[in-house]
């Protein structure tokens, strides 16, 4: 019985080599381009592409387009939505901007300028700036509660926002 298990041992043959298969990424990115541009709509975009591309790609901004409200360096994820903001009406000299939020209109977290997040209960200077901050490095926020991520914003203030803000 011995004899048989060596000869069973010696007889068997090495196990396939382990293949592996890379699965190539996506050649394309797209995204979805709307707002103050020229062809609103939904674009594939090389790999490695930017906001400025995105914009190009439908037709360029309109010419109140605020391009000072969007970062046109930051890289494209593929299924990002791109909105560009139209300019507002200057204000007066010295004025202090009137966000939506003062005027009982859902504030968009997306296009917000720091002056108008200032308006809303809660948030100040430092807090304004980081929800900006925020949104140029990551890009849009695709929820409410993606708020949370932004250092400062607890589960209180963001109930207390609830009723004043919205995604676009």
């Amino acid at each position: 019985m011995l004899a048989a298990s060596g000869v069973l041992l010696v007889a068997r043959r090495p196990a396939p080599p382990i293949r592996v298969i890379e699965v190539p990424r996506s050649a394309a990115l797209v995204v979805q381009v709307d707002g103050a541009v020229a062809r609103p709509g939904v674009y594939r975009l090389a790999p490695g592409s930017r906001v400025a591309d995105a914009l190009a790609a439908a037709g360029g901004p309109l010419p109140d387009g605020d391009l000072a409200a969007v970062n046109r360096a930051h890289p494209v994820r593929d299924g990002e939505r791109i909105s560009l903001p139209a300019r507002r009406p200057e204000e007066g000299a010295g004025a202090r901007p009137h966000g939506a939020a003062e005027h009982g209109r859902l504030l968009d977290l997306n296009t917000a300028t720091a002056a108008e997040l200032e308006a809303l209960p809660g948030i100040g200077p430092v807090l304004a700036q980081r929800i900006v901050e925020h949104r140029t490095r990551r890009g849009a926020f695709r929820r409410l509660d993606d708020l949370l991520q932004v250092k400062g914003v607890g589960p209180r203030l963001l109930e207390g926002l609830r009723a004043r803000v919205v995604i676009r």
